[in-house]
């Protein structure tokens, strides 16, 4: 029976391995799909809807039925395009899930031929599995950093925009001309949105649901408290931008106090590595007993679990909310 089991499981490890590479290439290199889904995007930023979001606009073009199913019973999903959508990747939800679970049987599978433990399987598939999107949330986190970065820059020219007598949408819409991507990007966003004929409060509240800042919520709120009370919105962004400031400013000097904490982290968590790399190359032999008996491979267990919780502890410590 093995011996036709065997080669049978190794035929699907190779086939999924292989739809895996072809998805990835198809979804990040192909030149079709690259074109055709800037085709959409121009037809969305040409197209007049009445009264439709871009988002549900971009849901009629792009989207398939089993993505409107999955949204409609899952919030998971709908979080996970919101994501998606925070890391400006061009990916979509019901293709990372399919990449997701493709990763974790083609890792079942290998770890079954590989004849791995039953109890350490399971978790490191999860682990491998879940990469993808621990990717899009650093990736989203770096895009969230870069456009905080550039804010109060932002804010000071729609600020001197506004003296020298520009409308505040034509003063957002130059910030979306002059500067870089991200946030030249989602200010451009913001613009369209209000010259298609959307209100302002919304298009205005969907740019702090896509970033999800807390420097961008208080800009948001302000120009949303400013739009229905009226004020001197220059002297406002003035003092936004100021605050900003400090708060970065703040910020350096807490990332500093913490540095002795994220260093203990690092060399405590890259400690374990270094040894067992050490020893399996002075005494092989020694260390070879942690992979190669059930009983190494629930310490591993073990010591995997413990160093995780140990390294979220250390991580929460240093972090201080500004």
């Amino acid at each position: 029976m093995n011996q036709f089991l065997i080669p049978f499981v190794a035929f699907v490890a190779v086939m999924l391995i292989i739809l895996l590479l072809y998805g990835v290439w198809v979804t990040f290199f192909d030149r079709l799909n690259k074109a055709k889904k800037n085709r959409l995007q121009a037809i969305h930023n040409a197209v007049q809807w009445g009264g439709q979001s871009p988002s549900s606009l971009r849901t009629n073009l792009q989207d398939s039925e089993l993505e409107a199913w999955l949204r409609s019973r899952s919030k998971a999903f709908i979080k996970l395009e919101n994501l998606i959508q925070r890391a400006h990747s061009p990916i979509s939800a019901s293709r990372l899930l399919g990449l997701m679970l493709a990763l974790f049987v083609a890792v079942l599978v290998l770890g079954l031929l590989l004849k791995t433990n039953p109890l350490l399987l399971p978790a490191l598939a999860l682990a491998i599995s879940s990469a993808p999107v621990l990717w899009l949330h650093r990736k989203a986190n770096q895009r969230r950093k870069a456009l905080e970065n550039k804010l109060p820059e932002a804010l000071d020219y729609i600020s001197r925009s506004l003296r020298a007598g520009h409308s505040l949408t034509t003063a957002i819409g130059a910030v979306g001309k002059e500067f870089p991507d991200p946030i030249g990007y989602e200010f451009k966003i913001v613009f369209d949105e209000i010259s298609f004929g959307i209100s302002f409060k919304e298009s205005i509240g969907q740019l702090a649901d896509r970033v999800q800042s807390n420097d961008v919520n208080f800009f948001v709120i302000a120009l949303m408290i400013q739009h229905e009370t009226g004020g001197n919105l220059t002297e406002l962004l003035d003092g936004l931008a100021k605050t900003i400031r400090e708060r970065f400013k703040l910020r350096g000097k807490i990332r500093t106090l913490s540095s002795e904490g994220r260093i203990s982290a690092l060399v405590l968590g890259s400690m374990p590595f270094l040894f067992t790399a050490m020893i399996a190359f002075i005494n092989p032999g020694y260390i070879s007993v942690l992979w190669t008996t059930p009983q190494g491979h629930t310490l591993l267990l073990i010591g995997g679990g413990l160093m995780l919780t140990g390294l979220v502890v250390l991580n929460k410590m240093v972090q201080i909310k500004v």
